[in-house]
């Protein structure tokens, strides 16, 4: 990893870690089932969160991918965590395109979509940037967005927030560690 990226990535857990610094929180979206979905619904789970698109060429498909193989590898400890996919683009990724999405990476990921203003809002508060490129011109836009991953503890509280690219039996061990600790 780059040593300004490892140094903006520990001043962030540092961050998360503190009081004052408010960063993830609750939220309220469409799964890919077309049903209610809160993040209230994953307590006494681990939850690890990507954000993302469907029509991602790179980022997200690695991301996913990297996040089945850490559940396969952690057996039936895995069980006990819920991974989220939540769409920056609900334009395109409606219910309906999350369904046949989300089970080619993991059968328990969860899609999740939600209007714009929503999706803007929970971003914001996970500190996501995301910005089309092209949309309005060509039906093919792409998005640049943050491509972490948030790992959110039994009792709904950002623990990490872990970087692109990271190896699946690194994100494997943050799970199983977020796991080991008490829901209280």
């Amino acid at each position: 990893m780059h040593r300004s990226l490892k140094h903006a990535f520990f001043i962030l857990l540092i961050l998360t870690s503190s009081r004052v610094f408010a960063l993830g929180g609750d939220f309220t979206l469409t799964s890919h089932e077309n049903k209610p979905y809160s993040l209230a619904d994953s307590r006494g789970h681990v939850v690890v969160i990507s954000f993302g698109y469907t029509f991602c060429p790179d980022i997200c498909p690695t991301a996913l991918a990297t996040i089945s193989s850490a559940l396969n590898r952690m057996g039936k400890a895995a069980e006990q965590v819920d991974p989220l996919f939540i769409s920056v683009d609900p334009d395109r990724d409606t219910p309906e395109t999350l369904s046949k999405y989300t089970p080619y990476f993991h059968p328990r990921l969860i899609g999740l979509t939600g209007d714009a203003d929503t999706i803007a809002e929970i971003a914001k508060r996970y500190y996501v940037r995301y910005q089309f490129v092209g949309k309005g011109e060509r039906d093919n836009y792409t998005v640049d967005h943050t491509a972490s991953l948030y790992v959110i503890d039994k009792r709904g509280k950002l623990m990490a927030v872990l970087p692109h690219g990271l190896p699946p039996q690194a994100l494997a061990d943050s799970l199983m560690n977020a796991l080991s600790l008490p829901a209280q």
